[in-house]
């Protein structure tokens, strides 16, 4: 029997704010535990919350850029529950209306956006000790929770790249998930009919997109195998070992919660000015940015890793004049693929010197042997591209259309598939020139040339 797996993200996402969500001590990280509190979000007795307004126009501005519903009145509530890190006994969050409804995201629908705050970081010691550090609480929080419409991991993948390069780039979030800046809640559900749910059962803070992927495939397969035997797949929450899932507890619902409005805390009622102020954060989003570069000649797969990382962006933006699909091409398939073999990071690199050695060769002063090597040089010995310049070899001029028409003459099986159009042949004409010269003319010349002269052969065919 077939099942179809259904699957609903919980993503939290630590906003990069100043200040906590409901009082002022600093957000940042610590070298000492329990130094950034104090009596509010500690949860000291007669203290009261004030909402931190950059929270909220964080969760606007997210809202606008996924064309989600901006709620002018929302709520605060109490979701109650005891755990040690949870020093008021409850967290404050949204219930009933929050924040942001309705919004997209690749093709799925996000059901609610929440603003809530984070709770404290438990430390597990070998001897089965908790440690608890107070300066993550408070930390302000969105909640973001999308409609049950995801079909497999690779979409969940998907979904949750583009989620972590939205928030990037509107700069609301770092959203490092290894720091625990952006944190995956997995509902997974299988059932024989693809329009009913079956039980679904939660997998809980994972902090990569490999174990998000690798817990919705064995939840898949053993919820199948449950369903196999004619069992019933037990509603509860479990937790990700690294190499499958295990029970943590039986799965919590709203009433176990026992939510209710805060009593500290009247509606958030949004003003104009603050929405302006939101769209005010909204930039070219990445599959926007995406689909730009394609328009612009760089191929698809190459576009997608460029567009959805902001510090990639930021440097292709930057030289992408000179020539985009040249520039996409050296930067993610010369450059970067060598950075993790020398330990080297984006900032160990000369982009402005590479811009000006980039644009001598399109100037057609070097070889692209040597350009590559030029690259490689710097990677691997620190040469600087000023110096590669002085030591760039001269192109000579060499007359070269007597061997190319020679060569054209020889190879009527190629002059053919020029003729019905097929471009690439001009390129193993021009390779069989530059090898023939050692690289010494200018191979933008040479190709017009070839060009030239195939049109000729055509024509006298």
């Amino acid at each position: 029997m077939r099942f179809h797996p259904t699957i609903g993200l919980e993503v939290h996402v630590e906003l990069k704010t100043v200040s906590k969500m409901f009082c002022s001590c600093p957000v940042g990280e610590w070298d000492e535990p329990n130094v950034a509190v104090c009596p509010v979000c500690m949860g000291h007795p007669g203290t009261l919350p004030v909402p931190n307004r950059r929270a909220v126009l964080f969760a606007v501005a997210l809202g606008l850029a996924l064309k989600g519903r901006i709620a002018r009145t929302s709520h605060f509530y109490r979701k109650n529950y005891f755990y040690p890190d949870l020093p008021k006994g409850y967290q404050i969050t949204q219930y009933s209306v929050p924040i942001v409804q309705d919004a997209r995201l690749l093709g799925v629908q996000i059901e609610r956006i929440n603003l809530e705050e984070e709770t404290a970081k438990s430390l597990h010691t070998e001897t089965g000790h908790v440690l608890l550090d107070f300066n993550r609480a408070g930390v302000p929080l969105l909640e973001i929770v999308s409609a049950p419409e995801i079909r497999s991991s690779q979409q969940a993948k998907e979904y949750l790249v583009a989620l972590q390069s939205v928030v990037r780039f509107l700069g609301i979030s770092d959203a490092h998930m290894e720091k625990g800046q952006l944190r995956v809640d997995v509902n997974v559900s299988l059932s024989p009919d693809s329009q009913i749910l079956g039980n679904k059962v939660e997998v809980k803070n994972l902090n990569s997109f490999k174990a998000v992927a690798d817990a919705i495939e064995y939840e898949i397969k053993r919820q199948r195998t449950i369903l196999e035997r004619g069992e019933r797949v037990i509603q509860e929450t479990r937790m990700w070992n690294g190499k499958g899932t295990e029970p943590m507890r039986t799965k919590e619902t709203a009433s176990d919660y026992r939510f209710f409005p805060d009593p500290d805390l009247p509606p958030l009622v949004l003003t104009d000015s603050l929405i302006e102020e939101a769209k005010g954060l909204l930039v070219e989003l990445p599959w926007e940015r995406q689909f730009r570069y394609e328009e612009e000649g760089v191929p698809s797969h190459l576009a997608k890793v460029l567009a959805y990382d902001p510090e990639l962006t930021r440097i292709y933006e930057d030289v992408m004049e000179i020539d985009p699909k040249l520039m996409a091409d050296l930067i993610l398939n010369v450059i970067l693929g060598k950075f993790s073999k020398l330990s080297k990071s984006l900032s160990d690199f000369d982009w402005k010197g590479f811009k000006v050695f980039v644009k001598t060769f399109k100037e057609g002063n070097f070889t692209r042997e040597y350009l590559k090597e030029g690259i490689d040089r710097h990677l691997a010995e620190g040469v600087s591209f000023e110096r590669l310049l002085k030591e760039a070899p001269q192109m000579e001029e060499i007359d070269v259309e007597p061997f190319l028409r020679e060569l054209i003459v020889s190879k009527p099986q190629e002059v053919k598939k020029f003729a019905k159009g097929q471009r690439g042949v001009v390129g193993f004409f021009v390779g069989q020139v530059m090898r023939k010269y050692r690289g010494k003319v200018d191979p933008r010349k040479v190709r017009e040339l070839t060009e030239r002269l195939l049109e000729e052969a055509v024509e006298n065919t």
